[in-house]
């Protein structure tokens, strides 16, 4: 693979902007991208390009029309990076279809992970992986109807099943994009699993962190039919009461179903993000901290050091239980004065991890060499 011409790279589905700021670091590298979003147009992400599946019959027909349509373009890439089993919105028949077809006419397949799935769930509720998921809690499982419903889907449907299984297989890497997505792969696939961590458009401009003057300002953003998933619903119930406790010394901004750019706008000013309670940071997280916010969410030991990080640990580390939220967020409603060097270090560790440039050059360093170790299919 020549890479002084630059390599052609295809991502099919994202997720919260991931992949639109990685072709965009890869553009920046002299590399060709084009992103096609398949879902989430509600929140308005960016994508290069957006297939909106219409309800009824007729908009499933109208949606599988244009991709019929497009299927002869998205041939002669370098390599093609599917978003998991959502990379469309079709029946996982379908799916298989145009995976295959699009894995057959270029050069190097990526199934990336950047949301649920079958070896995710299979991780989670088979192997025991993680601290806490959307499946467990410790060695207990969850019992909500997103948790049972999801997870017979996930584990038991044939083609579901079936679809996840060819895909990992048929792929000739696996990327996971956060903790439990990368350690949930490469628990099955340990020889082709990589890590590739979120990225994000980071200003290049610094940072004006200030000391917190008058009340701490809490930020939660809320996705309603995804509340008890992510349990943003105890998150803002322990919120609730610490307004309610120290009237005078914190504020509430809830910002609910809101497009993507109008939710970084409510996020603006804030001092502490209430992202997820079950799940690894992710990029409602490093939003936050490029703005100078601190991260309260899931940021166990295991997470840094798969970045290799040794010295920085910004985040608030939320327990799963309310009493143990309660403390840790109110450590910083008693004692603001911590949250500026909790600031100045969100900043430093989102540049240096996820700035989206330098993401794009780890993703590129997994092809480096790759025809002599994978033949091309």
């Amino acid at each position: 693979m020549n890479f002084e011409k630059g390599m052609k790279f295809l991502f099919i589905g994202d997720a919260s902007n991931a992949r639109y700021t990685l072709a965009k670091g890869l553009r920046e590298l002299g590399h060709e991208a084009l992103v096609i979003g398949t879902s989430g147009k509600w929140r308005q992400m960016h994508v290069d390009k957006y297939i909106e599946r219409g309800a009824g019959r007729w908009g499933a027909i109208v949606y599988l029309f244009r991709w019929l349509v497009l299927l002869p373009r998205l041939r002669g890439y370098d390599v093609v990076d599917f978003n998991g089993q959502f990379m469309m919105d079709f029946k996982p028949g379908l799916k298989r279809f145009f995976f295959d077809f699009i894995r057959k006419h270029n050069r190097y397949t990526v199934t990336s992970l950047l949301g649920i799935g079958h070896y995710y769930v299979k991780g989670c509720i088979e192997a025991k992986l993680f601290r806490s998921s959307d499946f467990n809690v410790g060695d207990k499982l969850r019992t909500n109807d997103f948790a049972t419903e999801r997870a017979d889907v996930w584990l038991n449907h044939p083609e579901v099943v079936a679809l996840g299984k060819h895909m990992a297989e048929a792929s000739h890497l696996l990327v996971g994009t956060g903790y439990e997505y990368w350690a949930s792969l490469h628990h099955y696939f340990p020889e082709k699993t990589r890590f590739v961590p979120l990225s994000m458009e980071v200003s290049e401009e610094p940072v004006c962190i200030q000391d917190t003057e008058g009340p701490v300002r809490f930020f939660i953003g809320i996705q309603k039919e995804r509340d008890e998933e992510k349990g943003t619903d105890i998150l803002w119930k322990v919120l609730q009461k610490l307004r309610d406790d120290y009237p005078d010394k914190v504020t509430l901004v809830k910002a609910e179903n809101v497009p993507y750019d109008e939710y970084c706008r409510m996020m603006e000013g804030s001092d502490i993000l209430v992202d997820q309670l079950y799940t690894c940071y992710a990029m409602n997280a490093l939003i936050a901290m490029s703005k100078g916010i601190v991260a309260a969410t899931v940021a166990i030991p295991e997470a840094y050091e798969l970045l290799s990080e040794k010295e920085s640990f910004p985040m608030i580390d939320l327990p799963c239980d309310e009493d143990g939220i309660y403390r840790q967020l109110e450590q910083y409603v008693l004692h603001p004065e911590r949250l500026a060097e909790a600031k100045r270090q969100s900043v430093a560790f989102v540049q240096k991890h996820h700035h989206y440039q330098k993401v794009a050059r780890q993703y590129v360093s997994l092809f480096e060499g790759l025809e002599k170790i994978i033949p091309n299919r």
